[in-house]
């Protein structure tokens, strides 16, 4: 198993931040050709998923395939798991603004007369970035890393593992052109408080995810609209705030996330003692 992770691994890094190297080197002036910036931003964000794909092929060759795919159109799953997926990081996100708001924290505002509207637009994005950003990466995080993970350890600890791999992956390109122009002493002074915040969020929300995806008997397409829909919650909390980057209120939610494994952490342990973890995309099992 580590040499198949520790693969995967380097190709969903190489493949992403290969893009992200390029987009910051146009933007440094150190690539005189022009390339389009949208396409590189998609190689990066489609990077685990291709390196997924990739792995499974090497492994199993057309059943491989056929195994994502089965999985990507396991839609049989009942309507509780798709509000869920939908709707869970979207309420966290209200009871944290709303509580920022009527404590006055750091001058919060909530614009209410945006409610309709960012409503609307939260639909709108899970349309777009549960294209762009979980089929982009849930085919590797999900369907490849995971189950193996399941596979070996308990699964806290493939949840801290996985949530380590995927936090480093998300190097951000305003980083990478500092380390890119040699600023080291300001690259680590911004980076290394980001990682410890996202670290610190992503371990509770990959349980959360764990608990989601071994009760939808291993659908990547629940767990592709799970990504999309927490990525546009973070658009309406910017929405609803008028704030472009709110990420002050970032502490607070992982506060919340911690707080809810007092939930989820003996949910998975229950999954584990009931033997409902999904280790293998070629299971047919449902919950």
């Amino acid at each position: 198993m580590a040499r198949s992770v520790f693969t995967f691994c380097l190709l969903a890094f190489l493949i992403s931040w290969t893009a992200k190297f390029i987009f910051c080197a146009e933007d440094l002036g150190w690539i005189g050709t022009v390339i389009p910036k949208g396409i590189l931003q998609l190689i990066a964000s489609f990077g685990p998923s291709i390196a997924g794909l990739i792995m499974y092929y090497l492994e199993s060759k057309r059943k491989g395939l056929i195994a994502v795919v089965k999985s990507l159109a396991r839609i049989n799953i009942h309507l509780k798991w798709y509000l869920f997926a939908l709707f869970f990081e979207l309420f966290s996100f209200v009871i944290i603004v709303v509580s920022a708001y009527i404590s006055g924290y750091r001058s919060t505002a909530l614009l209410t007369d945006e409610t309709v509207n960012s409503i609307l637009m939260f639909f709108a994005n899970t349309i777009t970035l549960t294209i762009l950003t979980g089929l982009g990466e849930e085919i590797g995080w999900r369907g490849f890393l995971l189950p193996k993970f399941q596979s070996r350890f308990t699964v806290i600890k493939a949840a801290i593992i996985l949530a380590l791999i995927n936090s480093m992956w998300h190097l951000r390109t305003d980083f990478l052109s500092l380390l890119m122009q040699g600023e080291y002493g300001a690259f680590m002074s911004e980076y290394l408080p980001d990682m410890m915040l996202r670290i610190m969020i992503s371990i509770p929300v990959v349980i959360i995810i764990i608990y989601l995806f071994n009760n939808t008997g291993g659908s990547l397409f629940i767990m592709i609209l799970f990504h999309g829909s927490a990525n546009a919650s973070w658009e309406w909390v910017k929405q609803v705030t008028g704030i472009a980057d709110p990420s002050y209120l970032l502490p607070l939610w992982a506060v919340f996330l911690w707080l809810t494994l007092l939930f989820f952490i003996p949910a998975l342990k229950r999954q584990s003692q009931e033997k409902r973890l999904i280790t293998s995309l070629y299971e047919e099992k449902l919950n």
